[in-house]
Protein backbone atom coordinates (compact mmCIF):
# COMPACT_ATOMS: atom_id res chain seq x y z
CA UNK A 1 0.00 0.00 0.00
CA UNK A 2 2.84 2.37 0.85
CA UNK A 3 4.55 1.93 -2.49
CA UNK A 4 1.23 2.45 -4.31
CA UNK A 5 0.62 5.70 -2.43
CA UNK A 6 4.19 6.82 -3.14
CA UNK A 7 3.81 5.96 -6.84
CA UNK A 8 0.55 7.91 -7.07
CA UNK A 9 2.13 10.83 -5.23
CA UNK A 10 5.16 10.84 -7.55
CA UNK A 11 2.94 10.51 -10.65
CA UNK A 12 0.72 13.42 -9.57
CA UNK A 13 3.79 15.52 -8.75
CA UNK A 14 5.29 14.84 -12.18
CA UNK A 15 2.08 16.06 -13.83
CA UNK A 16 1.92 19.12 -11.57
CA UNK A 17 5.53 20.05 -12.31
CA UNK A 18 4.91 19.84 -16.07
CA UNK A 19 1.76 21.93 -15.61
CA UNK A 20 3.74 24.51 -13.62
CA UNK A 21 6.16 24.82 -16.53
CA UNK A 22 3.28 25.37 -18.96
CA UNK A 23 1.59 27.91 -16.67
CA UNK A 24 4.83 29.82 -16.05
CA UNK A 25 5.61 29.93 -19.76
CA UNK A 26 2.05 31.07 -20.48
CA UNK A 27 2.29 33.92 -17.97
CA UNK A 28 5.55 35.09 -19.56
CA UNK A 29 4.14 34.95 -23.08
CA UNK A 30 0.89 36.68 -22.14
CA UNK A 31 2.62 39.50 -20.29
CA UNK A 32 5.19 39.93 -23.08
CA UNK A 33 2.34 40.10 -25.60
CA UNK A 34 0.57 42.67 -23.43
CA UNK A 35 3.65 44.89 -23.23
CA UNK A 36 4.25 44.55 -26.97
CA UNK A 37 0.63 45.30 -27.85
CA UNK A 38 0.59 48.39 -25.61
CA UNK A 39 3.77 49.59 -27.26
CA UNK A 40 2.13 49.46 -30.71
CA UNK A 41 -0.98 51.21 -29.42
CA UNK A 42 -3.41 48.37 -28.68
CA UNK A 43 -4.20 46.56 -25.47
CA UNK A 44 -5.12 43.00 -24.63
CA UNK A 45 -7.97 43.52 -22.18
CA UNK A 46 -7.98 39.96 -20.97
CA UNK A 47 -4.24 39.55 -20.36
CA UNK A 48 -4.06 40.94 -16.83
CA UNK A 49 -6.99 38.87 -15.63
CA UNK A 50 -5.67 35.64 -17.13
CA UNK A 51 -2.18 36.30 -15.78
CA UNK A 52 -3.58 36.95 -12.30
CA UNK A 53 -5.57 33.70 -12.32
CA UNK A 54 -2.57 31.77 -13.62
CA UNK A 55 -0.39 33.31 -10.91
CA UNK A 56 -2.83 32.09 -8.26
CA UNK A 57 -2.79 28.63 -9.86
CA UNK A 58 1.00 28.54 -9.95
CA UNK A 59 1.10 29.54 -6.28
CA UNK A 60 -1.21 26.77 -5.08
CA UNK A 61 0.16 24.07 -7.38
CA UNK A 62 3.73 25.21 -6.75
CA UNK A 63 3.09 24.69 -3.05
CA UNK A 64 2.27 21.04 -3.71
CA UNK A 65 5.49 20.56 -5.68
CA UNK A 66 7.48 22.31 -2.94
CA UNK A 67 5.90 20.03 -0.33
CA UNK A 68 6.72 16.94 -2.37
CA UNK A 69 10.33 18.06 -2.83
CA UNK A 70 10.50 18.95 0.88
CA UNK A 71 11.48 22.51 -0.02
CA UNK A 72 9.59 24.12 2.84
CA UNK A 73 11.34 25.23 6.00
CA UNK A 74 11.53 22.13 8.15
CA UNK A 75 10.83 21.54 11.80
CA UNK A 76 13.35 18.73 12.16
CA UNK A 77 14.97 20.31 15.21
CA UNK A 78 11.85 19.87 17.34
CA UNK A 79 12.31 16.89 19.62
CA UNK A 80 15.73 16.08 18.20
CA UNK A 81 17.34 16.01 21.64
CA UNK A 82 14.50 14.02 23.22
CA UNK A 83 15.18 10.73 21.48
CA UNK A 84 14.04 8.87 18.39
CA UNK A 85 10.65 7.74 19.73
CA UNK A 86 9.64 11.25 20.80
CA UNK A 87 10.84 12.60 17.48
CA UNK A 88 8.68 10.06 15.61
CA UNK A 89 5.64 11.03 17.68
CA UNK A 90 6.25 14.69 16.83
CA UNK A 91 6.62 13.87 13.11
CA UNK A 92 3.33 11.92 13.12
CA UNK A 93 1.58 14.72 15.05
CA UNK A 94 2.81 17.28 12.52
CA UNK A 95 1.68 15.09 9.63
CA UNK A 96 -1.77 14.65 11.20
CA UNK A 97 -2.05 18.42 11.76
CA UNK A 98 -0.94 19.07 8.18
CA UNK A 99 -3.45 16.55 6.86
CA UNK A 100 -6.19 18.22 8.90
CA UNK A 101 -5.31 21.65 7.51
CA UNK A 102 -5.39 20.41 3.93
CA UNK A 103 -8.69 18.58 4.50
CA UNK A 104 -10.18 21.83 5.80
CA UNK A 105 -8.75 23.69 2.80
CA UNK A 106 -10.25 21.11 0.44
CA UNK A 107 -13.65 21.33 2.16
CA UNK A 108 -13.91 25.12 2.22
CA UNK A 109 -12.23 25.46 -1.17
CA UNK A 110 -14.86 23.18 -2.68
CA UNK A 111 -17.68 25.12 -1.02
CA UNK A 112 -16.22 28.43 -2.16
CA UNK A 113 -15.75 27.13 -5.71
CA UNK A 114 -19.36 25.95 -5.88
CA UNK A 115 -20.67 29.27 -4.52
CA UNK A 116 -18.58 31.22 -7.04
CA UNK A 117 -20.34 29.58 -9.99
CA UNK A 118 -22.89 32.40 -10.10
CA UNK A 119 -20.21 35.10 -10.49
CA UNK A 120 -18.25 35.75 -13.67
CA UNK A 121 -14.83 37.17 -14.33
CA UNK A 122 -14.58 40.77 -15.51
CA UNK A 123 -13.12 40.41 -18.99
CA UNK A 124 -13.49 36.75 -19.93
CA UNK A 125 -17.03 36.38 -18.54
CA UNK A 126 -16.36 32.81 -17.38
CA UNK A 127 -17.64 31.50 -14.03
CA UNK A 128 -15.31 32.38 -11.15
CA UNK A 129 -15.49 28.71 -10.17
CA UNK A 130 -13.06 27.88 -12.96
CA UNK A 131 -10.08 29.85 -11.57
CA UNK A 132 -11.12 29.07 -7.96
CA UNK A 133 -11.11 25.31 -8.66
CA UNK A 134 -7.34 25.29 -8.19
CA UNK A 135 -7.89 25.62 -4.42
CA UNK A 136 -9.64 22.27 -3.80
CA UNK A 137 -7.61 20.54 -6.52
CA UNK A 138 -4.30 21.58 -4.98
CA UNK A 139 -5.62 20.69 -1.51
CA UNK A 140 -6.38 17.18 -2.76
CA UNK A 141 -2.87 16.91 -4.21
CA UNK A 142 -1.48 18.01 -0.83
CA UNK A 143 -3.61 15.33 0.88
CA UNK A 144 -2.23 12.60 -1.40
CA UNK A 145 1.35 13.75 -0.68
CA UNK A 146 0.75 13.87 3.10
CA UNK A 147 -0.88 10.42 3.11
CA UNK A 148 2.09 9.04 1.16
CA UNK A 149 4.47 10.61 3.69
CA UNK A 150 2.44 9.23 6.60
CA UNK A 151 2.48 5.75 5.10
CA UNK A 152 6.26 5.98 4.72
CA UNK A 153 6.60 7.18 8.33
CA UNK A 154 4.50 4.30 9.66
CA UNK A 155 6.44 1.83 7.51
CA UNK A 156 9.72 3.08 8.99
CA UNK A 157 8.28 2.95 12.49
CA UNK A 158 7.26 -0.69 12.00
CA UNK A 159 10.79 -1.67 11.00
Amino acid sequence: MTSLLQQISRWINAIVEKLLLVIGTSICLILFSQVLSRYIGASLGWSEEVSRHLLVAITFLGGTAAYKRMSFIGLKGIGHGLGRSVQQVIVVALQVATLGCFCILAWFGTEYTIKAWEHTTASLQIPMSIPFAVIPVSAMVFIVHVLADMATTFERKAQ
